[in-house]
């Protein structure tokens, strides 16, 4: 009789056992399964972060900025705004060579420096560009009397710099090449400058330096 019952016993600790290792098997060999797939899916986040453009250094968007002078087929600088801020300089007929520019570049601002056919005119930190107006943007260095009807002031705002205070000392270089040299100024889309227009670009400035603060 006892051992009837011994047999009994084992019997019920085997199936007891078989069954415990089935649930286990059911229930944790699932979860397992589920924790690999979220850990291949959550990859798919990530992808957009490899895919976003890389963020352009300033010599890359002055390159590009040179690059659209070159390549400009209407003989003139216009360029969207939001990227650049631009103020062109034209007189009624006036003629400006690079040999008279240099001297007044001389005379009144010691702080820029001439790049060969076009200048680097350097505020609090960061720098303004001064160019031929006209295709391909930049004079004939082998010419002294090298003459253009069009000047172009071209601001290419980067992060981290005060962009609304380099603005303002691009429109007070302007005002005064203009004074010196005869000049009138207007804005990107060759209109009159207004201060209204100025206004504007002051904002947009702003609005730049809120979105890139670092």
């Amino acid at each position: 009789m006892m051992l009837n019952e011994i047999i009994v016993l084992l019997f019920g600790l085997i199936i007891a056992i078989t069954i415990i290792l089935m649930l286990k098997r059911i229930f944790f060999g699932r979860k397992t399964k589920l924790s690999i797939d979220k850990k291949v899916n959550s990859r798919d986040l990530f992808e957009p972060l490899e895919n976003e453009p890389e963020i352009k250094s300033d010599e890359e968007r002055f390159s590009e900025e040179q690059t659209y002078l070159e390549e400009d087929n209407q003989n003139s600088f216009s360029e969207d705004t939001e990227s650049l801020f631009i103020i062109n300089l034209e007189g009624d007929g006036k003629s400006v060579s690079y040999k008279d520019l240099i001297a007044t570049l001389e005379e009144n601002s010691s702080n820029y420096s001439n790049e060969g056919g076009w200048f680097r005119i350097f505020s609090e930190d960061h720098f303004f560009s001064l160019v031929n107006g006209l295709n391909p943007g930049r004079f004939d260095t082998s010419k002294e009397n090298d003459e253009t009807t069009a000047l172009a002031l071209i601001l290419s705002p980067i992060s981290g710099t005060n962009t609304i205070s380099n603005f303002n000392n691009m429109v007070s270089f302007a005002e005064l090449l203009a004074s010196k040299l005869d000049l009138d100024l207007f804005d990107s889309d060759r209109n009159p400058l207004t201060q209204q227009m100025i206004d504007h670009y002051s904002h947009l400035a702003e609005d730049f330096d809120l979105k890139n603060f670092a």
